[in-house]
């Protein structure tokens, strides 16, 4: 029968475990100085149960600590790539702009150049505020589904998903909805938007409600400014 120990020397024991836990973290030299104890320490594997010296341990510790840190500097240089192909594709973007003379350019242009830049299936912008009868893109002020859509970008920042409901997805991209598997919206407008900015793809996880937005954002805030330069 296992004897239980009393509170004090249970406490007392966990004591002198917390003593030499600090006293080997403040002298990190007292197996070099002392290699013969270091010889007879053993410590059971996790998973086989069979006992490892400690610096077989501390090997392997060592190895998948390494592995972590390999991991995370592959994770961190890609994500260095794509921040500069974005951040190319973004310039190219706003290089366009400053060309545009019309309205009716900065549309065509912001349509062409994201599908052609960004690998986009579909892309659609609606502004608030003109004639349905000249552009499909202009529509007017009391279109309720728009201003139904304007008061979700409360926080002034991009939606990203996968596919909307069927009827806002119809309304946004027509005949081509059932085709797109994730899409994002982006205001334009910071404060009080005026129109919205509609992507969609045929790949599932190019737009999802975890990914960040800073890019969608900034392609928004350079569109918002175009547009509002020639609406006048």
């Amino acid at each position: 029968m296992t004897q239980k120990l009393p509170t004090d020397e249970l406490q007392s024991e966990l004591s002198w475990e917390e003593a030499v836990s600090r006293y080997l973290e403040d002298h990190p030299e007292y197996f070099s100085r002392h290699p013969e104890i270091l010889a007879r320490l053993m410590l059971p594997h996790e998973t086989g149960g069979k006992a490892a010296s400690l610096i077989e341990r501390q090997v392997q510790v060592l190895r998948e600590q390494t592995q972590n840190l390999q991991r995370q500097l592959r994770e961190l240089v890609q994500n260095a790539r794509d921040n500069d192909i974005l951040g190319g594709r973004l310039h190219r973007f706003a290089t366009a702009m400053i060309g545009c003379h019309s309205l009716d350019e900065v549309i065509d242009t912001t349509c062409d150049l994201l599908r052609q830049e960004f690998k986009l299936d579909a892309v659609v912008i609606l502004l608030q505020g003109r004639s349905a009868g000249g552009r499909p893109e202009l529509v007017p002020e009391d279109d309720k589904r728009l201003n139904t859509l304007l008061q979700q970008f409360r926080s002034g920042k991009p939606i990203c998903g996968g596919k909307f409901e069927e009827s806002l997805m119809s309304y946004l991209f027509g005949q081509h909805a059932a085709e797109i598997r994730s899409s994002a919206l982006i205001p334009l407008g910071e404060k009080n938007p005026t129109g919205v900015l509609g992507l969609g793809t045929h790949d599932t996880h190019r737009f999802h409600p975890g990914m960040g937005t800073v890019y969608l954002a900034r392609l928004g805030e350079l569109l918002t400014h175009s547009l509002a330069h020639h609406r006048g």
